[in-house]
């Protein structure tokens, strides 16, 4: 049996786990670093309601934008940006929830907001104790139906969270959940059953996903190459000698 090395972090990134799930491949739980007691205040969601759960996620991906919308400010003030203190975030949660790449000219931030959901660790939770393989057909099918009243659960509160965002125009504007579909598309593909279960969904259907992300331009004094463009610059307006230094 193929023993997973992460846990999903997202709806795309938990479908594609549940369809190999389904074929008998083991389910991580959700991180114990993402349990509410061991998270900074703003990030606690309480369980309750459908309609109580989507308006504290719609409330904390608001948060989390406002911070995500602040940062190519911020981002120049460290001379090597630390997400952790940032996003009031322990180092094992930053590790699962946010993604900082640098690129030549760009930096390139994600945050996972799905894995603070209790209905998103409930349902992953649910997966990792029970092997649907595992006893007599009865039993595997009382487990795959009732991982599908979570699983609808948690797509339920996620659709209402958006539909109280869609006004948002910062959610609107760092919304990745098409992207984070993409990232997983082909996993699912190849992960597909002809069972019907809601999370191995039919080529083309796109899960719904609270995931945030963000680019912005790297700052200039960190950027490769830039004393030789400065130098080019200088050199092309105003005739400077190929050799005069030019501070970084």
């Amino acid at each position: 049996m193929q023993t997973p090395t992460t846990t999903a972090v997202s709806i795309p990134a938990l479908a594609a786990a549940l369809c190999a799930w389904q074929r008998g491949a083991p389910v991580i739980a959700s991180a114990e670093a993402l349990q509410s007691p061991l998270l900074a205040p703003m990030y606690r969601l309480a369980t309750g309601s459908l309609d109580a759960e989507a308006h504290a996620a719609a409330q904390l991906v608001s948060e989390v934008a406002e911070r995500l919308r602040r940062l190519p400010r911020a981002y120049g003030e460290w001379r090597t940006f630390e997400p952790g203190p940032y996003f009031d975030l322990t180092p094992a949660q930053v590790r699962l929830l946010t993604r900082v790449t640098e690129r030549v000219a760009t930096v390139h931030v994600i945050f996972y907001v799905d894995a603070l959901l209790p209905a998103f660790q409930a349902t992953q939770s649910y997966a990792a104790r029970f092997a649907v393989n595992s006893g007599s057909a009865e039993h595997s099918d009382m487990v795959s139906a009732t991982l599908a009243s979570h699983w609808r659960r948690m797509v339920a509160i996620v659709d209402a969270a958006r539909a109280r965002l869609r006004h948002d125009v910062d959610f609107l504007a760092l919304s990745a959940a098409s992207g984070e579909q993409e990232r997983w598309a082909a996993r699912q593909r190849l992960s597909e059953t002809s069972s019907g279960w809601p999370w191995c969904a039919k080529k083309d259907h796109r899960f719904p996903s609270l995931t945030l992300s963000i680019d912005f331009p790297l700052p200039a004094y960190r950027q490769p190459g830039r004393k030789q463009r400065l130098r080019r610059t200088w050199q092309r307006r105003f005739g400077m000698p190929a050799d005069m230094d030019v501070d970084a």
